[in-house]
């Protein structure tokens, strides 16, 4: 028999992953300002139609168990290389504040009645900077989240946004200021990307250690 490694990577991925699952549900943006760099997950509570699956999966739970978008926050000058002290600057907090303000201007703009900040709830849990992109990577490949890969987390950058095509997120949820709006086609094919993604939840990775990894984490939910 093989002996038990905590410090394998599949080890580690899985504790981190189930330590953000076990952090206390706060609203969207969290009430009170904190410092730190880290993962979160945002989970998605309302009624709009694109979304009613995944909210039925939840078992009661009223949207707060499989999340809609799973993303991190990196200290500052992360890229300069690896620090021990954690960062003193409220890196995630500031993350969570952006896609906050995201979806307000989707909700002011009117052009999508279904969608309001409200129904939005997140986890968050802070990190050292070796750990972060780890987390990140097993929590996406577990749970498949609907957003990751939709363009909901991009930024803005200068005028071309503004005449190139719309993301599937800003197609799906006009009114985010200096974005495009999407075509009925684009809107569509928002809505089967995830309906996609809640199909795969169903679904155990075809490599078996990343198989293990989810059974292992899904026993928390």
């Amino acid at each position: 028999m093989t002996p038990f490694d905590p410090l394998a990577v599949e080890n580690v991925g899985v504790t981190l992953a189930v330590e953000l699952l076990e952090q206390p549900l706060h609203s969207l943006p969290p009430s009170d300002r904190f410092t730190g760099a880290g993962v979160y997950a945002l989970y998605y509570t309302g009624n709009h139609s694109a979304y009613a699956d995944l909210v039925a999966l939840d078992d009661g739970a009223g949207g707060t168990k499989y999340p809609v978008y799973i993303g991190s926050a990196v200290r500052e000058n992360a890229k300069q290389g690896f620090n021990p002290r954690p960062t003193a600057q409220a890196r995630l907090w500031t993350r969570l504040g952006h896609h906050a303000d995201s979806i307000r201007e989707v909700e002011a703009a009117g052009l999508d009645t279904d969608f309001r900040l409200e129904d939005f709830r997140c986890r968050f849990l802070v990190l050292q900077d070796a750990y972060i992109t780890l987390a990140e990577s097993v929590l996406i490949a577990t749970f498949r989240p609907a957003w990751n890969g939709m363009g909901f987390g991009s930024k803005v950058v200068g005028g071309e946004r503004m005449s190139g095509r719309p993301s599937l997120w800003d197609s799906l949820h006009p009114g985010r200021g200096g974005r495009p709006v999407g075509t009925p086609e684009r809107q569509t094919l928002a809505r089967a990307q995830i309906g996609d993604s809640i199909q795969r939840l169903g679904q155990e990775p075809a490599d078996e250690r990343a198989a293990r990894m989810m059974e292992r984490i899904k026993r928390f939910l």
